[in-house]
């Protein structure tokens, strides 16, 4: 049976108990634990038939001889689409964490205390990943020859974040050509967005000569470009390595390192990035080997801070 056809709402509630004990304790419940607690108003052996029922759908399980269960990733992925969709933020919850934040112009000071934010909270670990965005205003640029070809683009923007990209070049170029187009990506880019620099070249390059358009081109818009695309802060991920969590150190420690690089988690980045609500990824559905049973939610801040990811390490 397919999981969204639970149409009992005893099975619901069950599901729901079978859940939270999870999340919570990190162990299996029985239907004679389930009866005692007030939320329902069944007998044991009523409850029994229905998480039969809810394991033939694949949403419970039993990870061992005894009679209590423990939600599936099935389960949990209808947890999450399904019994979480009514919970509303507590009032005026929004404006103490905004306020908690504080203001500053600086994305990196946000994107900190964002992170530590996330963290105390959840009592988890907080990431928050920042693209480096086109929309971002460039106050400077700089051409530092590292070979014959290859260069380093160094971009400053107006909250004083710098990026560097190396650029890998199909041939040398000359002093003069590289001195030329730095002079004039920095007449295209200064105080405007990569977007709108893009669109004032054409104007300014034309009198300029084949090499200067041609380095231009592989300086920023080619697809030579190798570029740090992401920015991440982090905070409690220390928390990961409580034994309450899981006893695999080992593979808690490979998660914490993995935090230094994000790539692997692009992926699931573009698949969440028109969302303007919480997107949950579970175990597989993470798409890397090491978070088979994780779970990772993340929320769109905004176009610049980009999204607030947690970790959650479920207990086996």
């Amino acid at each position: 049976m397919n999981q969204k056809n639970i149409t009992n709402t005893r099975c619901e509630i069950i599901l729901n108990l079978v859940i939270k004990n999870y999340l919570k304790c990190g162990s299996p419940i029985s239907s004679k634990a389930i009866s005692s607690l007030d939320e329902i108003s069944a007998s044991s052996a009523t409850i029994r038939n229905e998480m039969v029922a809810l394991e033939k759908q694949g949403l419970i399980f039993s990870p061992h001889t005894s009679a209590g269960r423990i939600p599936s990733r099935e389960g949990l992925r209808h947890y999450v689409d399904h019994l979480l969709a009514n919970i509303q933020c507590k009032p005026n919850m929004l404006q103490k964490l905004s306020s908690s934040l504080g203001y500053s112009s600086n994305p990196e000071i946000i994107c900190a205390k964002a992170s530590k934010l996330l963290a105390d909270m959840t009592r988890l670990t907080g990431l928050v990943v920042m693209p480096q965005s086109n929309d971002v205003v460039i106050r400077q640029l700089e051409l530092v020859r590292l070979a014959d070809r290859r260069l380093l683009c160094v971009l400053i923007d107006e909250h004083d974040q710098v990026q560097n990209r190396v650029v890998e070049l199909a041939q040398p170029v000359s002093e003069p050509v590289l001195q030329q187009t730095v002079q004039l990506l920095n007449i295209a880019l200064a105080g405007f967005t990569m977007a709108e620099g893009a669109e004032r070249l054409p104007y300014l390059i034309k009198q300029m000569d084949v090499a200067v358009f041609e380095l231009v081109k592989q300086t920023l818009f080619g697809d030579t470009l190798v570029a740090n695309e992401l920015l991440v802060y982090s905070s409690g991920e220390t928390r990961l390595l409580n034994n309450e969590i899981s006893n695999d150190t080992d593979t808690l420690r490979k998660l914490l390192k993995s935090f230094e690089d994000v790539s692997a988690l692009n992926g699931i980045f573009t698949q969440s990035k028109n969302n303007n609500g919480v997107s949950v990824f579970i175990g597989e559905e993470i798409g890397v080997e090491l978070f088979p049973i994780a779970v990772l939610l993340l929320s769109r801040y905004s176009k610049i801070i980009g999204l607030l990811v947690i970790f959650q390490w479920s207990v086996q």
